[in-house]
């Protein structure tokens, strides 16, 4: 990796390349370094002051490969070791951990790719049937005033926006296709407009327009897409980010930005299409969270689809149009402000009561994911009440559909460390489960949390579970709270960091 660790620089860590990656935990696989990284070493974080010194610096570590080009392994490396800076048998040790892996993988005796294979195995129906269910499971639905799901037999939609028709936005910047900049696609991906299209009746009018470009400030389409819009009775607006690594992206490795509202005159374009006064479904094309406090309240329904992928087109469409009930949630914190970042779920409590012009609270809170249909929470229990340090504590629950469709819900556990000995998160996700309810339908979910989970460093930079009563809270994000109870650990004991369980387990009757 770039980064370094304490001072030192992953790429030339023998510590945790050699000490930890194969002493600790016994891995025998090769280390290739990250895009450049050896390089960097030299002309980034300045530790070698030629390439020849990055390269010993990182072959010594336990850098096997250089990626992308021997840049340092090459020449330098072997000048550092005629002028003996590095011994042969260091050199030896990284050929013979490559070597043994080509010979693990079959290369000395085939060392060619079957070119046919390659092509019957590559985008297969059973690859898209994969990525329409990852899609269709990804997308959270962020707010609904009533207005989702559409009739198929409406009488005209609008569809508007950047990523509207571009089926570029929908891929994350390390696809395959993505990477390339579609020079030449590799796969047929599918828009959401011709998802819409494919979706609604003959009769149904769909009209389309850009708007304006992801990142551009040109207003030239504003006219165009307001006349659609004005013609049209529900106007879905598809705005957001562009994943790549090109100058054109604004989403992805190394496309940092210092404000996360919509990017370029996005925003400008929404608002002028809200006061039409027809509803807006907005739909969110993008890899980070987005600041929308401004103009949220007027959409009539939200729409985070993340970055689809190939089948996102036909994703997005399920879920407007009602053949496929959201169930996704939110992995991350929505903010209300780029000023409120950082901003998660397991804060500690601070200074901060509120800000000026703004709520403390977030816009969409982790875990947050509304559906079609309603869920009601019931029958908590919390056992035992009292738990020895390295006990289990079981916390169930009853989940009923209450609503007329049926849904997926994900059930969330978090706890809280009531008093502790060093400031704690104020909440944090220990478990969660997703179960598919019909209509009037009851299941009960059952999680067993271990004390480890509970574990922090203390003071004296122990691992340790503490003494004392845990606030258990259930509900469907981690701000929707159904249901609370209460346990008591009446030990103390130190954890190993290797040993520990990090995870609950669930199980629905």
């Amino acid at each position: 990796a770039y980064h370094d660790i304490d001072g030192v620089p992953c790429t030339a860590s023998k510590t945790l390349l050699t000490d930890v990656l194969r002493g600790e935990w016994g891995f025998q696989g090769i280390v290739v370094s990250d895009y450049g990284a050896i390089h960097m070493l030299h002309n980034f974080h300045m530790i070698a002051s030629d390439l020849r010194q990055a390269a010993v610096k990182a072959l010594e570590a336990g850098v096997d490969v250089e990626l992308p080009m021997a840049q340092c392994y090459l020449g330098p490396l072997l000048e550092a070791l005629r002028n003996g800076l590095i011994s042969e048998a260091v050199v030896d040790a990284a050929v013979s951990r490559v070597l043994r892996i080509k010979f693990l993988l079959g290369l000395f005796e085939n060392p060619y790719v079957d070119v046919e294979e390659a092509s019957r195995v590559f985008d297969t129906v059973q690859d898209r049937d994969l990525a329409l269910r990852a899609a269709r499971e990804s997308i959270v639905l962020l707010k609904n005033d009533g207005v989702l799901p559409l009739s198929k037999s409406i009488e005209s939609i609008a569809v508007v926006g950047p990523n509207a028709a571009e089926a570029r936005s929908l891929l994350g910047d390390y696809s395959y296709t993505a990477h390339l900049s579609l020079e030449k696609p590799a796969v047929e991906v599918v828009s959401i407009l011709e998802g819409v299209k494919a979706k609604v009746s003959a009769e149904t009018e769909v009209y389309y327009a850009q708007g304006c470009g992801i990142s551009d400030c040109s207003k030239a389409g504003f006219k165009e897409a307001l006349e659609v819009a004005g013609r049209s009775r529900v106007i879905i607006a598809v705005m957001g980010e562009r994943s790549g690594l090109s100058k054109f992206d604004v989403s992805g490795e190394g496309r940092d930005r210092d404000d996360i509202s919509l990017p370029g005159v996005q925003g400008e374009l929404l608002e002028a299409l809200l006061e039409l006064g027809k509803p807006v479904v907005l739909i969110l094309v993008n890899g980070r969270p987005l600041t929308l406090s401004r103009i949220v309240d007027k959409c009539a329904a939200v729409v985070e689809a993340w970055l689809p992928g190939e089948e996102g087109g036909k994703a997005v469409a399920d879920v407007l149009f009602g053949d496929y009930n959201p169930s996704g949630r939110l992995p991350v914190t929505f903010p209300r402000s780029s000023g409120q970042i950082p901003l998660y779920s397991a804060m500690k409590p601070s200074s901060i009561r509120n800000y000026v012009f703004t709520e403390v609270k977030p816009l969409f809170p982790f875990g947050h994911g509304l559906s079609y249909t309603e869920f009601e929470y019931s029958s908590l229990k919390v056992s035992p009440e009292r738990v020895e340090p390295g006990g289990e504590v079981s916390v169930s629950c009853n989940v009923k559909n209450v609503g007329c469709l049926k849904g997926d819900e994900v059930v969330q556990v978090y706890v809280r460390d009531e008093y502790a000995s060093v400031a704690r998160p104020a909440k944090e996700l220990k478990g969660f489960k997703k179960i598919s309810l019909e209509p009037g339908e009851v299941k009960r979910v059952s999680f067993i949390i271990s004390t480890d989970q509970l574990a922090f460093y203390d003071d004296q930079m122990r691992l340790v579970v503490e003494p004392g009563f845990f606030k258990v809270m259930v509900g469907r994000s981690s701000e929707d709270i159904r249901l609370t109870g209460r346990f008591e650990v009446v030990g103390w004991r130190e954890v190993s960091a290797n040993t520990r369980r990090l995870f609950s387990s669930a199980a629905v009757e």
